[in-house]
């Protein structure tokens, strides 16, 4: 005897699935029409991922509008950071001089004129 056989006229069946994985499924029930997942609200608020997807989300977010204001990224403020500390490092040959990261090179190529070490 099937569960449909079962119940009784008007009773309410609830079944409770449970993904492993956050993926879209093809339909609910094997041989079902297909979910058409442009109709689906997929939006999720950013509080609903766990803190570390929250961070990096955040950082996107904040990295987009540094550059579409115009300034530094938050890698770029931390490599900008780097270097000022970097700087004024004790054997650093820029130690006591106001920070200029003009005059670095940061391509790491040799300037015109000079010729990697000989060994």
């Amino acid at each position: 005897m099937c569960i449909r056989d079962r119940l009784k006229e008007g009773a309410m069946l609830q079944v409770t699935l449970v993904k492993e994985l956050e993926t879209w499924w093809k339909s609910v029930v094997t041989g079902d029409p297909e979910i058409d997942t442009t109709k689906v609200d997929s939006v999720r608020h950013v509080s609903e991922y766990d803190e570390e997807t929250q961070a990096g989300i955040q950082k996107v977010m904040f990295d987009q509008d540094q550059k579409r204001k115009g300034l530094p990224t938050s890698d770029e403020m931390q490599q900008h950071d780097l270097l000022r500390k970097a700087w004024d490092a004790e054997g650093s040959p820029f130690k006591g001089q106001p920070f200029d990261p003009s005059v670095l090179n940061m391509s790491g190529e040799m300037p015109p004129g000079m010729a990697p070490a000989q060994p």
